[in-house]
């Protein structure tokens, strides 16, 4: 009984993972900055092209959303993603296609990808 149950949490909080990783994608695509946001710790290390900084989550939301309105985002795939060993942290890779160009979205969070733990986002030409 009690491995049934270590299973089925196991697989509960798998799912509740890859679910919060498709609401920030999903976020992401439809430009949902307020979405984005609680996914952020206070502070973030922001890259868009060759601009990064390390800001307040706001400053850089507000960056973002100037760039996700210059863009119709058609589409964001994920593409890989990384743990580290002890897994205190770990990365994602998304491929944001728009009508303009193509991106690659790096994500690098602590722990799962969730309510604030999200430290770093990076974006750059495919």
């Amino acid at each position: 009984m009690k491995n049934i149950l270590i299973i089925l949490l196991t697989m509960t909080c798998g799912g509740l993972s890859a679910q919060s990783e498709a609401a920030f994608y999903t976020a992401l695509k439809n430009g949902d900055i307020v979405t984005l946001e609680s996914y952020l710790e206070d502070n973030i290390d922001f890259c868009l092209f060759e601009d990064q900084q390390i800001m307040p989550k706001k400053a850089a939301m507000a960056k973002l959303k100037t760039f996700l309105n210059s863009q119709k985002i058609l589409n964001v795939e994920g593409m890989h993603k990384g743990v580290s060993k002890d897994k205190s942290s770990q990365y994602k890779v998304a491929k944001m296609t728009t009508s303009k160009d193509t991106f690659r979205v790096f994500v690098f969070a602590s722990g799962e990808v969730g309510a604030k733990t999200v430290k770093e986002i990076r974006i750059d030409k495919f």
